[in-house]
Parts: structure tokens; sequence; C-alpha cells
């Protein structure tokens, strides 16, 4: 399964449509098509999608509403939020669904399971209503569809997205077919039944935002030599010492030069010994190493936390060499460093994140038509609006240290 493109509508915080396309929209030249993920006939997948704003734009929200969507195409509860996640106010609700009110979800992705090479739509609509079971809200499906089509009946990309002229055979409706779906639960999608008959490949992800602010490392097994010497030169040896069961009961870490190795009696005391930024790149290096191998998705925010810039120019690097990146694995990410930008080749695959009344998101080929401009100067030169913080704020920002702090 790759994705192609999701949109969701009727999300309080968001315009009312948002579209984010996986699939590479602009022209692809004979020389870019090393740099993506070939699909089928002469259509490609971008390798990255990046969107960047200023602090408090959406960046976060957006890759929340991603991570929903990811659950509802992986078939995941869309109730499930990761642990950390939930302990922030308002998490049960990150969709901001007043009662009895409807989003919707439309999700498109190519597949060539069992051979048969098929374009797929899927609309999830979804509700959030009082469970008398549990004693919460929660959220439901109120109703979904699923629709296929041949890929080698689609001759240009307008046609990529166009289900009108599909046989009614093709069409599956959760409450149409309700007594097939009796054992289907009410948040779980309809990807379920796909998946369980091996008619669909169910799709890989990786959802690291729940630890944007905290670098938890969780026992890898054998994790490689070089990554760990590659974040911190000065490690000579760490090692996780598992039980039968295969639960790490101990930590032996040797630096160089030293005679004798540390012995921890938990991961967690490794944090007051490693820096955050080699905690955080073993866990996500290592994560990745896993995405690229299952050709699935990562989502990261605020890539650039606790690391240098030549780290994270690394790590983007993993994903869009294709040597490294055989399976077409995507990296989806957040970032407030326009530098950043300069080391991704297609412009279609960046957006800018906005917010005035709600959050927008527009794709940077769509702003930018100059390519003899870097596209970090563009942002650092506030070529965009709202792309860099307001003059006038900072100048009142200062006055203010200079009259409340600074006087004597």
């Amino acid at each position: 399964m790759k994705l192609l493109k999701i949109i969701f509508e009727d999300i309080a915080l968001f315009d009312k449509k948002i579209e984010i396309d996986f699939f590479s929209e602009a022209r692809v030249s004979a020389d870019e098509k090393h740099e993506l993920i070939h699909l089928f006939n002469n259509f490609y997948a971008n390798r990255t999608l990046t969107f960047t704003g200023l602090n408090a734009s959406g960046k976060t929200q957006l890759l929340n509403i991603l991570v929903v969507a990811l659950n509802i195409i992986q078939a995941k509860s869309i109730n499930y939020r990761p642990r950390m996640i939930f302990q922030h106010s308002g998490a049960d609700n990150i969709l901001h669904i007043e009662n009895n009110r409807q989003v919707k979800f439309t999700i498109f992705f190519y597949d060539e399971t069992n051979g048969d090479q098929t374009i797929n739509k899927l609309e999830s609509i979804i509700s959030r209503n009082f469970d008398e079971d549990e004693g919460e809200f929660k959220y439901f499906f109120a109703d979904e569809t699923f629709s296929t089509k041949n890929a080698k009946s689609v001759r240009s990309k307008k046609e990529i997205f166009d289900f009108t002229s599909i046989k009614q055979e093709d069409i599956i409706s959760r409450n149409y077919d309700a007594k097939k779906h009796l054992g289907l639960s009410s948040d779980v999608s309809i990807m379920n039944i796909f998946f369980n008959l091996n008619q669909i490949e169910k799709l890989y992800y990786k959802d690291t935002l729940s630890y944007t602010n905290f670098n938890i490392l969780s026992g890898f097994g054998n994790i490689p030599h070089e990554l760990i010497t590659y974040l911190d030169p000065s490690i000579e040896k760490l090692e996780f010492i598992k039980n039968e069961e295969n639960k790490t009961v101990k930590v032996s870490l040797k630096f160089v030069d030293q005679i004798y190795s540390i012995e921890l009696d938990s991961i967690s005391e490794l944090h007051s010994i490693l820096s955050s930024g080699t905690v955080k790149g073993i866990g996500l290096f290592m994560d990745a190493f896993f995405t690229l191998r299952s050709g699935g998705v990562i989502i990261v925010d605020e890539l650039e936390n606790h690391f240098n810039r030549e780290i994270v120019s690394t790590f983007i690097n993993l994903f869009l060499d294709r040597k490294m990146n055989p399976y077409g694995a995507v990296l989806v990410y957040s970032t407030h460093y326009s530098e950043l930008l300069d080391i991704i080749p297609r412009n279609d695959s960046i957006y800018v994140v906005s917010k005035k009344r709600q959050i927008a998101i527009e794709k940077f080929s769509n702003i930018i038509k100059r390519n003899d401009i870097s596209k970090s100067d563009i942002f650092i030169k506030g070529m965009i609006d709202n792309s860099t913080p307001d003059y006038s704020s900072e100048n009142s920002l200062r006055n203010t240290i200079k009259e409340r702090f600074l006087k004597k």
C-alpha cells in the first residue's frame, strides 16, 4: 500500500477542507525520477513531506490529524492515543468534534496485493458520542464507503482521483452492508475486513509524536555500533541485557578509555548519563530503520529538536536516497528551520502552515514559482506571508524588556 492523498473536512481548528498529497503532483522530468517512489506507469510519489511554519501555526495539530487518518487506514482504533499524548488536556478529543457533529476523512491509496494494481478510495465519517459502557465520550464510524478501480485504466493525473464512473460492485458501504460487518468494532475501519482476507497490503507506520518533548529509549535489541558512535563517539559499547522473556533487565554502558563498564538496572537511567540528542537519536534512527525496511510511513514533529543540522540532514537523506530507501518509505515531519528546506529537491513535497482564524496549508510550489532562489532565503527574507515573526511584535517585546526588566 502506498498513500496518494489524505483529505479531511469540517474539523473545527482547520479550514473547511485540507488536502495533503503524497502523490507527486508537479511534472516529473527524467532526471528527477530517481528522487521519487515509482507507483505505476508514469506516476510517482514523494519520499518526504515537510510541514513548516511559525511557532503556533498549527503544525503539531496537523500531524495529529494525520495520525488519526493513518489509524483509520491501518484499521487501528480511532480512539487509540499514545499514553504520553493522552496526558495532555483535550487529547481525548483530538479531532475537536462537538457532540452529535461529524468530520470526514477521504484517503486515496495505491495497492498491488496479489498482483492487482488498484487505486482505492476510503471515505470515513466520524462522530463523537457518549459511550454508556465505558462512561466516556468516544469516536465511532457513522459510515464508511470503500471504492476501488484498476490502476491500468488511469491515463492522466486528473483521473487518479476520479471515481465517478466505477461500477456498483466495486463499492462497499459500512452501513449498507451492515450485516456483513456485525463483528467489526464501531471504532475500527472496514479496512480490517480487507486485511483479514489478505486482499490489501497493510501499511506500516510509526508515530513518534508522543515523544516530541520527551526523549524515551526502549530496548531495541542490538543497536548498530555505527549508529551509537555516529551520535556519540565517546561511547565504546551500549548493550541491552535481556532475560528469558526477552525483556530488558540491565544496560551495560562503556565509554572510550574507561577500564570498566557502567552497569545500569534500567533503561531510564541512561537519561541521566547520555545527552538528550543521543537518546533521541538512537530511538528515532532505529524507528527510521524499521520504516525503511518495511516501506512504510514515519511521522516526526519538530525533527530538529536536540539535533544539530548535520544529523537532521543525515536523517532526511536516508529517505531521499533511493539506495537507502529502496522500498519507498515516506518521512512526514514538521520543522521550524527553513534551512532544512534546501535539502528537499521537490517543491511540491513542502507545505507552508499558517494560522489566522483557522489553520491552513499551501504547497510551496503553488506559492513560489521561481527556482533561482534558495528555499531558506525565501523564508528568511519574508517573501511568504506569515512565514517570519512580525517585526512590530518583536520591537514591542524588546521595548517591554527594556522598560520592565532592565530599568533600575
